[in-house]
């Protein structure tokens, strides 16, 4: 029971790697605002949802800053941890990538992110009290994905934002940390997740598995806990050991 007393936010919270989150922030006696652009899943018929409010809400929407201020000073008071997991992907090759689908992309998971922590982390200085605020990156930050430009770039963008981010906010103890998953089998990742492709992740990543997104919810709520209280400015590597391994699948040096 980690999150006893505390408020967290979670956004991308419908599905995937969000959900795992918000349900296992609620297991450890969060509060928590489940933040989506429209939420579509039903819930488990458990005693922790009475600890659960949904907010439909656009994170790259102009407003979205001003509508989570108001509805955290209206029905909580107050907010410990905010987990920003929203994200969407695009694929296409770069020279076809069109000006409306990278605007979306840096709209969603890189432009959104930043507003949202500044609008919580204004919450969180007027409080006087520690908070967390933990970024969802991806391997993708630092190994190539073709065909996914504009994703690349936010994550990337998102790892360099959180550091800085870390160091203004560490003077109100505010710790801002993020998360680097490899291969995730979400709903947005679940397409592309052709049978070939998995082959070759099996190939590619050490530990020969694709995480399930309850794996990658720990290192967030790990992160989102008081046993993090000393690390800011950080990225976990939840990825298998895929952005470490310089190997050659099915062949060595002699």
């Amino acid at each position: 029971m980690r999150f006893s007393d505390k408020v967290a936010v979670v956004t991308g919270a419908d599905s995937g790697i969000g959900r795992a989150t918000a349900v296992r922030l609620l297991r450890e006696g969060a509060t928590v605002v489940a933040v989506d652009i429209k939420h579509t899943e039903p819930w488990p018929s458990e005693k922790d949802t009475a600890r659960l409010h949904r907010l439909e809400l656009d994170v790259a929407a102009v407003d979205a800053p001003t509508r989570l201020d108001a509805y955290l000073h209206e029905h909580l008071g107050r907010v410990d941890v905010l987990a920003n997991v929203a994200g969407i992907l695009h694929i296409a090759p770069v020279l076809q990538v069109s000006r409306y689908d990278w605007d979306r992309v840096v709209a969603v998971n890189l432009t959104g992110v930043f507003f949202l922590s500044q609008a919580v982390a204004r919450i969180m200085v007027d409080q006087q009290a520690p908070g967390r605020i933990v970024n969802v990156s991806s391997v993708h930050a630092v190994v190539s994905e073709p065909n996914a430009a504009p994703y690349t770039a936010t994550k990337g963008g998102l790892e360099a934002m959180t550091r800085t981010m870390a160091s203004e906010l560490a003077s109100y103890g505010i710790t801002v940390n993020c998360v680097r998953p490899g291969a995730t089998m979400t709903r947005m990742s679940e397409p592309i997740y052709t049978p070939q492709i998995v082959q070759s992740l099996m190939a590619k990543i050490p530990l020969g598995k694709i995480a399930p997104p309850e794996w990658v919810a720990s290192a967030i709520c790990y992160l989102a806990s008081d046993e993090a209280c000393y690390t800011t400015g950080a990225c976990l590597d939840v990825d298998g050991g895929y952005a470490m391994d310089g190997s050659l699948p099915g062949t060595a040096y002699a």
